[in-house]
């Protein structure tokens, strides 16, 4: 007689993305199903509170031990800095060169403007402390570090109250005897403060950007400590281990949170890099290889290039930077040296403030009128209008139906208010008010598009837009207008679509280390053994991790230039042993990439390879989402209702009918002027767009024009 086996309990994830103005989290079963979705007000004063709610918001019900994953996105590093609350640091440089961090670059972000201020260092200069030593450029002892110079450093800094101490010495990333020698003393001298050795950041050239890294560290880690156990003690609380939760880094990985509270400064752009790891997976999955990743959230819209599948990431990134309208301004902020997935943003998402300047001109953005007081039409004490408002007065965004319809939006208040702050001012109507700020926001976005499309040589023509965040799929389609793109990806659940990327996502830790050698046979073996080395350390982390072999993955690149350039171009290095077909492999990549970029280069001159960079690849199993009911093409089944409708191209209110996302079936075509609504989101077709639901419950936009042509070419709409 045979015994049946004991059915197994559903396993599921959750991916939860704390943003400015709500927190999206996602239930999601092992087939990819999602098996629950929410998006709930975050608590800015309260980020762990705001976790804690919204992982019992989904887990209510399940079994103990059904989640087997929790991955988190958070801004706790982002609002640190941007509102000045980090930890009191003290920075210990080399005799010498105390202003460090006050002198920074001599590089303006308005070459003309008077008034242009540089960003306050993170560290005042009464916190900065000079030690008598020195290194030579070669790593050689100029000026020995004595025993009476670490008692006396020590005693300096005992009363200055410091919860961390940064240690940032000249040319410690060739030789880091010196920092590790201070950082040992102080460690057992100053017991209970954080003490963070640039050579341990990033052991990289470039003295200032190397010194304003591991400031960051040191002003983040006693916050993301804090942080960090607030959350295992929640989670623990809740009957679940804390080893389940891993945190999104700033290159689209995941990481633990002891690993974390090591790399705070890896979390800067955590929850945006979500965002593009789940668009990066969806363009992969419809074969549409260049996309732009488009992320319009409450506060800010994002966006994002994806070429050939792959997502692109920078280590030439500021933290804390002007959120300018229209272009990605440098020299504002806080440089920090790590691989940050490259983002370009401006302030104009569904919370940014409409107003008035004193010349009579209409501005959107950069503030934000965030989750408290939110917009007016939240009825939360908000009086300024907003572009939520504006949506709402022309009839883009249903006031009863507002996040599922569990909460209701208030058309008067925003109507009031526009007329107030906006239409009375400038001698228009409430509608032609509420037009002119969605097309103010649509011109600062469509800029942001052209900054990481056109500015760097692609022609928008040639991508897909994949539109999300909760405001994202409203705009989309005037955005695409307005840079002829052809076609707009509309994900399943577009407003938590960064959550959902938190469970497609690998984990991840990069290393690196200076090289500065000219790629030649003679450099050969030191290549070699410093490559070893790296990877040695990247491996390390993984097993650290608990990373299976199986799953491991180490990627290479490096930073490479000619001789007397003074910026390098990062290039993946190719696989395998370093021998001389490696270097000239590796030479003609660089080559190519230059080529690219600059139109030109120059393969009978020297290459020097600056850093070599390794990331660590922890694989986790691949989630696809699942197939929807089909249902032929009419979808009228889906249609509850009818409104007039406001639409950018027309210039006017259409009669438009909604449609009820969660009611369409595979194959399902809807056509322009037309309005989808859904829980998280709402997505505006405008006349001259058709839309089809593919396979998995995408909608996918293109122009009318365009499918016309295609389907007399081939016989059928793609």
């Amino acid at each position: 007689m045979t015994s049946r086996r004991a059915a197994r309990p559903r396993r599921f994830r959750v991916g939860i993305d704390i943003g400015g103005t709500f927190t999206d989290v996602i239930l999601m079963g092992e087939r990819g199903e999602i098996a629950a979705a929410h998006k709930v007000d975050t608590t800015p004063s309260r980020l762990e509170a705001c976790f804690i709610a919204s992982l019992r918001r989904v887990a209510e019900g399940l079994p103990r031990g059904a989640v087997e994953r929790i991955l988190h996105a958070t801004t706790v590093a982002t609002n640190t800095v941007l509102e000045s609350k980090g930890a009191r640091t003290a920075l210990v440089v080399t005799e010498g060169f105390r202003d460090i961090l006050e002198i920074a670059r001599q590089r303006r972000p308005s070459l003309y403007d008077l008034k242009a201020e540089k960003a306050k260092p993170l560290i005042p200069r009464r916190l900065c402390f000079e030690v008598r030593e020195r290194m030579a450029w070669d790593g050689q002892v100029v000026v020995p570090l004595t025993d009476g110079e670490l008692s006396r450093l020590a005693a300096e800094l005992s009363p200055s109250k410091a919860e961390s101490v940064v240690i940032s010495l000249l040319f410690s990333f060739v030789n880091p005897a010196h920092e590790r020698r201070i950082k040992e003393h102080l460690e057992g001298a100053l017991p209970g403060r954080h003490i963070v050795a640039s050579s341990d950041v990033t052991p990289e050239f470039r003295e200032f950007e190397r010194t304003s890294t591991a400031a960051l560290v040191g002003y983040l880690k006693p916050i993301f400590a804090q942080y960090t156990d607030k959350l295992t003690f929640e989670l623990s609380n809740l009957g679940e281990s804390p080893e389940k939760l891993l945190i999104m880094n700033s290159a689209g990985g995941l990481m633990s949170p002891r690993s974390a509270r090591e790399r705070p400064h890896a979390l800067i752009e955590s929850g945006p890099a979500a965002g593009v790891i789940a668009a990066t997976a969806l363009a992969r999955e419809i074969r549409e290889p260049n996309a732009i990743s488009f992320d319009m959230g409450g506060t800010t819209a994002k966006a994002s290039l994806i070429e050939g599948g792959k997502y692109q990431t920078t280590t030439d990134y500021e933290v804390g930077r002007g959120m300018h309208q229209s272009l990605a301004v440098r020299f504002t902020g806080y440089p920090v040296k790590i691989p940050v997935i490259d983002l370009t943003e401006c302030g104009a998402g569904g919370g940014s403030i409409a107003s008035v300047d004193a010349a009579g001109i209409l501005k959107v953005g950069p503030r934000s009128a965030g989750a408290v007081p939110g917009p007016v039409c939240y009825g939360r004490g908000g009086e300024e209008p907003t572009v939520t408002d504006a949506n709402l007065v022309l009839g883009r965004i249903n006031p009863s139906y507002f996040v599922g319809g569990e909460s209701s939006l208030d058309p008067d208040r925003a109507r009031d208010a526009i007329e107030t702050k906006i239409a009375k001012p400038l001698r228009l109507t409430v509608l032609d008010a509420a037009s002119g700020i969605i097309e103010v926001g649509n011109a600062h976005m469509v800029r942001t598009l052209r900054v990481i499309s056109v500015a760097r040589g692609y022609d928008p023509r040639h991508f897909a837009i994949i539109a999300f965040g909760g405001a994202g799929p409203l705009h989309a389609a005037d955005l695409a207008l307005d840079l002829r793109i052809p076609r707009i990806i509309i994900p399943e659940a577009p407003g938590l679509f960064s959550a959902l990327g938190l469970l497609r996502a690998d984990l991840r830790a990069d290393f690196t280390a200076t090289a500065r050698l000219p790629l030649n046979a003679e450099n050969t073996g030191a290549l070699a053994r410093l490559l070893a080395r790296i990877e040695g350390e990247a491996d390390a982390w993984l097993r650290h991790e608990s990373v299976p072999r199986r799953s491991r993955l180490l990627l290479r690149n490096g930073d490479m230039r000619y001789p007397l350039q003074n910026y390098e171009l990062n290039v993946p290095l190719p696989p395998g042993r370093v021998n001389a077909s490696w270097i000239s492999r590796t030479r003609e990549q660089f080559h190519g990439a230059h080529e690219r970029h600059y139109s030109y280069c120059d393969r009978s001159e020297r290459v020097q390879l600056v850093t070599l960079r390794v990331s660590a690849i922890g694989r986790t199993a691949r989630i696809q989402s699942p197939r929807i009911r089909a249902g032929g093409h009419s979808p009228r089944e889906a249609i509850k209702g009818e409104r007039r409708v406001h639409f950018q191209e027309a210039g006017d209110f259409l009669p438009s009918p909604i449609y009820e996302r969660a009611l369409l079936r595979a194959g399902n075509r809807l056509e322009g002027p037309a309005v989808v609504e859904q829980a998280d989101s709402t997505i505006l077709i405008p006349p001259s767009f058709l839309a089809e639901v593919d396979a998995r419950g995408r909608l996918l936009l293109s122009l009318k024009q365009a499918a016309k042509r295609k389907k007399g070419a081939k016989g059928a709409v793609r």
